[in-house]
């Protein structure tokens, strides 16, 4: 398919951050290679300038994807390492600014990113139109998660990235912030799955062998988490959850992933009772999802009570295209995301998140009309293909944009030269 003649649009998608490597296993990483693998089976001539590749990526039409490396150097995570990541982002946009000026794209699609400013800058000395993806507060976030020492060079750098920019924003709240910051336009594109790959027919052929692999029966119920292991996510919610109706069930509870919470989460699961059978599988490879996705009857997306929530979770767009009945904490982007198909619960609550899991564990009928009900939405709204349908929209009106811009400034030279003859 071609959207208003993608087949000619060159992109060079801007990957700044280090601690988002190409071929990675967290969320961003996945959405950064399945939205340019998208984005290529379009038409769209796409390259990824990254500063970290892992290894290759897996998606379907990512093979067409050019990913040019730009070296700069180790980077450790922590508030204690940002003088050294603030070092290696200057570092990664000279070495683009070489990379563009030899070759012009089209447009600049930039991830915003920590202490990443000198995207307008670039977009405006090569004289090309410029999209930004927001994805989060960056800045915000790492302070309030993770410590910020450099408050205030982040806090600048976001405000130069999104000065009247055209941005792309996952959510509703992060699209209102980033006109708050600055933006000229924010327009909502919320996260995609593969629906193909995560088509339930292809999935029933996998649970078997997987169940088995981790120790589940296929009769008995499995309630799974995808995702990292962030203090947001609720991990420890969905576990006391699990302990409240593990005495009336018997259940199977399946955690996929990793990350900072791992050694707490490990705590808490060591705790459950002998009625619940635990698997853990650590980091997977993206292109492994979809087989424990397939030993999943219920999906979570637990989540903390928080006033400031803007995520478009992958793991709830995950879940929908799998056909899984999916429990949520309901705040608006998700509710926005699920509609009917899913159930949404009191954020942090481990007791309202009980009694919906006892619910549909209960009921394998509730649980089939809602994970049929989840699939046909995910793939009328949420594939992949049409997230960079929409993109590719804003990347046109940008370059429409752009060409206003100078053909107007044309226009004010031309009159200044005629008055003053």
């Amino acid at each position: 398919m071609n959207v208003r003649g993608s087949a000619g649009l060159e992109v060079a998608y801007l990957l700044p951050d280090p601690g988002i490597p190409v071929g990675g296993t967290k969320g961003a990483s996945v959405h950064v290679e399945s939205l340019c693998a998208a984005l290529s089976r379009l038409g769209v001539d796409v390259t990824l300038y990254a500063a970290r590749v892992s290894g290759p990526m897996t998606s379907r039409g990512s093979d067409t994807v050019r990913v040019i490396p730009i070296d700069v150097g180790p980077v450790a995570s922590g508030a204690k390492a940002e003088a050294t990541r603030i070092s290696a982002i200057e570092t990664f946009f000279d070495g683009v600014e070489r990379h563009l000026t030899a070759r012009k794209p089209s447009c600049i699609v930039e991830r915003l990113s920590l202490f990443a400013g000198r995207g307008a800058e670039l977009a405006k000395s090569l004289g090309v139109a410029r999209v930004v993806e927001v994805n989060a507060p960056v800045a915000e976030e790492r302070r309030r998660h993770f410590g910020l020492r450099f408050e205030e060079e982040a806090c600048r750098a976001e405000h130069r990235a999104l000065s009247n920019a055209r941005v792309v924003a996952v959510s509703a709240p992060l699209a209102s912030w980033a006109i708050g910051m600055g933006a000229s336009t924010a327009s909502v594109v919320a996260n995609g799955a593969d629906v193909d790959g995560l088509d339930p027919s292809r999935l029933s052929l996998l649970a078997p062998r997987t169940r088995r692999r981790l120790g589940f029966s296929m009769s008995q119920p499995v309630i799974g988490f995808a995702g990292s292991f962030k203090p947001w996510h609720g991990l420890d919610v969905l576990i006391d959850a699990v302990a409240l109706i593990a005495g009336s069930v018997q259940l199977g509870l399946l955690i996929v992933g990793d990350g900072p919470e791992r050694a707490r989460v490990t705590d808490l699961l060591r705790r459950l009772p002998d009625g619940v059978t635990v698997a853990t599988t650590g980091a997977v490879a993206f292109s492994r999802v979809p087989e424990y996705v397939a030993a999943m009857d219920i999906a979570a997306a637990p989540y903390v009570a928080t006033d400031t929530f803007y995520f478009c979770p992958l793991k709830v767009v995950e879940a929908m295209a799998a056909g899984r009945a999916v429990v949520a904490s309901d705040f608006p982007p998700i509710r926005q995301l699920v509609g009917e198909t899913g159930v949404l619960v009191s954020p942090g609550s481990s007791h309202s998140l009980a009694q919906a899991l006892y619910a549909l564990v209960s009921d394998a009928n509730a649980r089939d009309i809602l994970g049929s009900s989840a699939r046909a939405r995910a793939v009328e709204r949420s594939s992949w293909s049409s997230v960079a349908e929409a993109l590719v929209a804003e990347i046109f009106a940008a370059l429409d944009a752009s060409s206003e811009a100078s053909a107007s400034r044309g226009l004010r030279i031309g009159s200044r030269k005629g008055a003053g003859r």
